[in-house]
């Protein structure tokens, strides 16, 4: 794979000689072939266009000094490319799980004719870009992170507000992840792997357990109960309420979300780690141990009437 500066370099190389109105336009469409690998003319069709072309002018000559950096991104459309002011994918911009390439204004002043380094910054958009990023927090910064030769003169302190914020970024982006697919994931605290060997019984194993991990589970629990809360909240009517007018394929659709959802909690409640947890809060005595077994209870009582709603409705189709 190129890098940044040797794709800019090739570029700017291949673009001379090239016969054309502005070299600044002939400059993005090598990027665009280096990248895109698009059919033999499909950027010159595209930047031919008449929104393509307004789009290109005001991305080049625009002076960027206030407001935000113009924004350019190519991706393949149905006709070939399609070209855009921004992230938003629309059913023109071509398939949304298709690679993309951007454009991005650094520099306040319009890029010059002969080489956009310093003026623009040019990057690859992944065809699943959340995949893509938690693949590359979890599998490229967390490591580098976990590494003591990187960290070997960072401050205790420095090293723990990392490590806090860099497991709150990723449990954020498995929350996002599972929310896209429907789910609601519980994300585990820091320090949990340590619940797997808690015995209620031992005094031992709890008077080795850090403070900061009893506290970043009851913080969890909350966190938890919100997020319980949500998805028992959610009502069928939502669509009614909006204006729309749903079939009853939507509500059906709804309690069967509903009851998957429901149940994937409850399957992570009932694992070793969360149980662990429990029992930990239990033995101390904890204020947010009764708020647990609220949300176990709130989870389990949701199941039943999802079972039952189920029922009904199966009952109701089959008739």
């Amino acid at each position: 794979m190129r890098g940044a500066e040797q794709r800019a370099a090739l570029a700017e190389e291949n673009a001379d000689g090239k016969p054309g109105a502005d070299r600044r336009l002939r400059l993005l469409g090598t990027y665009v072939a280096l990248s895109l690998r698009p059919a033999a003319g499909a950027w010159e069709r595209c930047a031919g266009t008449a929104e393509a072309e307004q789009l290109l002018q005001a991305f080049l000559d625009r002076d960027a000094a206030e407001g935000p950096r113009p924004l350019l991104v190519v991706r393949p459309g149905p006709g070939g490319l399609a070209v855009r002011p921004g992230l938003e994918v629309r059913p023109e911009s071509g398939p949304a799980g298709a690679k993309g390439l951007f454009f991005l204004r650094t520099g306040t002043k319009p890029p010059g004719p002969d080489s956009f380094r310093g003026a623009v910054v040019c990057g690859d958009l992944p065809a699943a870009p959340l995949e893509h990023l938690a693949a590359l927090f979890s599998e490229v910064v967390l490591p580098v992170l976990a590494n003591e030769k990187n960290r070997l003169n960072w401050p205790h302190m420095v090293c723990e507000d990392v490590r806090r914020h860099a497991h709150s970024l990723q449990c954020d982006l498995s929350v996002i992840l599972e929310q896209v697919k429907g789910r609601t994931l519980l994300p585990l605290p820091a320090g949990s792997e340590k619940m797997e060997f808690v015995d209620s019984k031992s005094e031992t194993v709890l008077d080795s357990i850090d403070k900061s991990v009893i506290y970043a589970i009851e913080s969890a629990v909350i966190k938890w109960s919100y997020q319980v809360q949500v998805v028992l909240k959610r009502e069928s009517s939502q669509p009614l309420l909006q204006g729309e007018n749903p079939t009853p394929k939507v509500e059906l659709e709804f309690w069967k979300s509903r009851y998957e959802d429901l149940q994937y909690i409850y399957n992570q409640l009932r694992t070793i780690k969360v149980r662990g947890m429990a029992k930990l809060l239990d033995k101390l005595q904890s204020s947010y141990f009764p708020a647990f077994k609220a949300m176990y209870r709130d989870v389990v009582a949701g199941e039943d009437q999802q079972v039952f709603s189920q029922m009904c409705l199966t009952q109701f189709t089959v008739e």
